[in-house]
Parts: C-alpha cells; structure tokens; sequence
C-alpha cells in the first residue's frame, strides 16, 4: 500500500532509490558474467555470496519504491507508473543488461594470466562497490532529513553489505598479486632487488659495530661526569684540613 507523505517527498525518494536499483540489476548480471571465470576459490565463493545479497537488494528497493507511490525503474529519470515511463524503463534496463553483459566476456580476455584476470575483476568490484556505498550514503542522508525511518534502515543495511563486500575484495589482492608475479616475472627478476645474504650480514655487522661505539662513548662520557662531580667535593675537604692545619 502507498503512504501518503507528500508527493515531491516521495519522487525525491524514489529518485536515488531508483538509482541504487538500477545499479543493483546491472550487476547482477555482471557478476553473473564473472563467476564462472574467477578462479582463486575465496573470490568465486565472495562473488556467489554478493550475487545472492545483490538480487536481494534489488527486491527490497523495488519493494520500497512501489511503497513511495514509484514505479521501481533502471532509469532514474522515469519512475512514475505511467504507460510511456514503463516502456522506456524497460528498454533502459535491457540496454543496461546488455552493456553489463559485455563486460563479462571482454574481462575474459584481457587478462595476461588467469591470476591477473581475478586482480582486475576485483580492482573493478571494489570500484562498483564504492559506487553503491555512495548511493546508500546519499539515500540514507535524504532519507533521515526528510524523516522516513524505513528508507533510513533499508539504506543503511545494504551499505554495510556493500561494506563488507568491499573489505572481502580488498583482502584479495595481496595474494592475487603474488600469484601474478610468480606467474608473469622469472624467478631470476623477482630476486634482483632483493638483498642477498652476504649484504644483509654486513649491514648488521654494521649497525652492530655502529651500536657498540656509541655504547663504549656514553660509558665514557657517564665515567668522566662522574670523576668531575667527586672533584669538588674532594677539593673541599682537602682545603678544610689545611685551614685545621693552620689553626
């Protein structure tokens, strides 16, 4: 059922929702794309967890947005429920399935080795999922001035799952570029600049000589302050036997 807040309220609303869900059904046809290429486990196993929580999002948003009064839309421009507005939303989300589509197979080639190919596929999801988080940063905000506490919590939710998303994909990329240097760089390039044993001992050797020096010097400079501290003192009684001597 429709609430009834005030229409420009809800238009506003369901604006950025629509963006959001236009987003959501893009990528659930591009992660659907990536998974039967990724190879390294943990991220295959990332991106099937993600598809579920993706198209789950995308129903809640359309959920809210009919709630609003809207017509949930991949074109933000359109989310009214008349007859025009429905058909262009279509064709504008079966153009955006299309290009989300594409960007499967040419993932497929561009990569040098199939280590390499996962880096860019989660270098380009950590990119989609900073788009996201910005859109539930932008609804949740409007959403909080204007008052509507059930767009509040929607909003809020998936911005944490776009979060945690983002920290799964990050996570990734030290070992998938491990995984391409050994794949891609002879073993000989990869020890170039690397410090052999015989460097390393000296510069220890170094820096050891370094901080027994400057151990000997301080022990040098508290054993001289010390003899100058008692010089007075002794001064002092030597000066007090001669005046005891001359009484």
């Amino acid at each position: 059922m429709a609430e009834t807040e005030t229409p420009a309220r809800n238009a506003l609303l369901v604006k950025y929702l629509n963006e959001a869900y236009g987003k959501e059904k893009q990528l659930e046809t591009a992660l659907a794309a990536q998974i039967p290429l990724v190879k390294r486990p943990q991220l295959k196993k990332g991106l099937q967890e993600h598809l579920k929580v993706t198209k789950a999002q995308a129903r809640g948003l359309e959920k809210r947005v009919k709630q609003l009064g809207g017509k949930a839309s991949t074109n933000p421009d359109l989310p009214g429920p008349d007859v025009v507005a429905e058909a262009a939303g279509a064709a504008a989300h079966l153009a955006n399935r299309a290009i989300a589509g594409a960007k499967g197979p040419v993932q497929a080639m561009r990569g040098t080795s199939p280590a390499d190919n996962d880096l860019r596929t989660v270098r380009d999801d950590i990119w989609n999922e900073a788009e996201e988080i910005a859109h539930y940063e932008i609804i949740e905000t409007a959403a909080a001035a204007l008052a509507d506490t059930e767009t509040v919590r929607l909003a809020r939710t998936y911005r944490k799952e776009e979060e945690r998303m983002q920290r799964l994909l990050e996570r990734q990329i030290p070992p998938l570029v491990k995984e391409v240097i050994t794949a891609e760089v002879p073993a000989a390039e990869r020890r170039t600049n690397r410090p052999n044993a015989r460097t390393r001992s000296a510069r220890t050797s170094t820096a050891s000589g370094r901080t027994s020096t400057a151990t000997r010097s301080g022990a040098a400079r508290r054993s001289s302050g010390t003899t100058s501290s008692r010089q007075p003192a002794t001064s002092r009684a030597t000066s007090g036997s001669r005046r005891t001597s001359a009484g």
